[in-house]
């Protein structure tokens, strides 16, 4: 096994699932998908990428789990509601981890401050806020980065995505962004991964774009499949 496989394997399944006392995937790094936590593994290192950023920590799993797998990055992430925030910064400290900031703050803003700050971050956008959706003022305010949008449809029975008022979480959250990329790209549901994805309940789809940067490692990566992202003609 290579070694940023088994450090992976290592940190994974070694995170508590605090989220599932209400996440309906039952909780863990990435809604316990490990396949989603390689994809990013093979991001940080192709892109050489100086920071990540989460949205929507809710309880910090996926937070916990990128402070641990990632000690010499900086790690951003936010909620909302203080005491998701509380529990998660407490949670951290508790682990040692001292490469992660955890902000109660509005994550459009976070998402500008942090793409302008570094050169090269991982941006993974994961906030639900009850009848509010964030997606678009988060992708407005990308300076730069490699974005991961959770919860997206990739046209795949066994991958579920979101629907805010009647909008699908799909390519038209790209389309809308004031300069949309011209490509985005989803994971190929039958790729294989050196591990074994051992969520056998909900999991949900990626979609991924890159604003800023050079798109070839995601047109190489083998378990990528890239979309032309096709614009309405105005009216």
């Amino acid at each position: 096994m290579k070694g940023h496989v088994q450090a992976t394997l290592e940190v994974f399944y070694r995170v508590e699932r605090a989220g599932a006392i209400r996440l309906p995937d039952g909780g863990g790094p990435f809604g316990f998908d490990v396949t989603k936590a390689l994809l990013v593994d093979d991001l940080l290192a192709a892109y050489e990428c100086d920071a990540i950023l989460e949205t929507g920590c809710f309880l910090g799993d996926t937070t916990r789990y990128l402070a641990a797998r990632y000690p010499n990055l900086p790690v951003y992430s936010c909620d909302i509601v203080a005491k998701h925030v509380e529990f998660t910064r407490r949670r951290l400290a508790a682990a040692g981890c001292r490469n992660v900031l955890v902000s109660c703050v509005d994550s459009p803003g976070l998402v500008e401050k942090i793409t302008r700050l570094h050169e090269r971050p991982l941006i993974y956008l994961d906030a639900h806020w009850e009848i509010r959706w964030p997606l678009d003022a988060e992708l407005a305010a990308v300076a730069r980065g490699v974005v991961l949008v959770d919860d997206f449809d990739i046209g795949h029975h066994r991958f579920s995505f979101d629907t805010y008022a009647g909008r699908a979480c799909n390519a038209a959250v790209f389309a809308v962004m004031p300069s949309p990329p011209t490509r985005y790209w989803i994971p190929d549901p039958n790729a294989p991964w050196p591990l074994p994805c051992l969520q056998v309940g909900r999991r949900s789809g990626t979609g991924l774009t890159v604003i800023g940067l050079d798109a070839d490692p995601l047109d190489r990566h083998p378990a990528l499949t890239g979309h032309d992202l096709v614009l309405e003609a105005p009216a």
